[in-house]
């Protein structure tokens, strides 16, 4: 698997992850219940999975390759990702915002949490159709094998250092088991 492959392989847990917290959502909306601690898995994921793994491979590994193979990085394709990640982080905070809120019993925590999750899912599906589509296309034309295999030694261990040895399966298992949840509810 290619280092690209990989990151597009992540990419379909995320959406998994997307279509999790949208049916946790559909539910609190229409029953005003949050199983907050599977909700708590899903932040977990968005946080660590999302944010420190897969855009830590692209921040730190992906996006100086391709810059260095010539593609522009501000005011270009990979600007307007960075930029999308740190939209992301906002609407991954104002979540984790909304959760506590409500386990200390604020009256708008429901919405923020509802808001936050909504904004960020759509965000997310629209920035891996651009990754997928437009920006792992250029990288594909412009990194050689050699550079690419090298990506998927750094990939390795940015999972091994920055998140943990076997915590990616871990986050697997855990998505597997929400999704069999929320199916009933979908």
């Amino acid at each position: 698997m290619t280092a690209i492959e990989e990151l597009k392989a992540e990419h379909q847990a995320v959406f998994m992850a997307i279509s999790i917290l949208d049916q946790i959502i559909s539910k609190l909306e229409v029953s005003q219940a949050l199983e907050l601690r599977h909700l708590d898995q899903i932040l977990e994921f968005f946080q660590v999975f999302v944010d420190k793994c897969h855009h830590g491979k692209e921040e730190t590994v992906l996006f100086p390759a391709m810059e260095e193979a010539g593609i522009q990085g501000e005011g270009g394709p990979i600007g307007v990702m960075l930029y999308e990640h740190e939209r992301g982080r906002s609407f991954v905070q104002g979540l984790q915002i909304g959760v506590e809120d409500y386990r200390v019993g604020k009256v708008d925590a429901l919405a923020e949490i509802i808001e936050n999750a909504r904004n960020y899912g759509r965000l997310l599906v629209a920035h891996i159709e651009k990754e997928n589509n437009v920006l792992y296309v250029m990288a594909e034309r412009v990194l050689s094998a050699d550079k690419m295999a090298e990506m998927t030694k750094s990939f390795l261990r940015i999972e091994e250092l920055v998140i943990g040895p076997n915590k990616h399966e871990e986050f697997h298992a855990t998505l597997h088991a929400l999704q069999d949840i929320y199916q009933a509810y979908s």
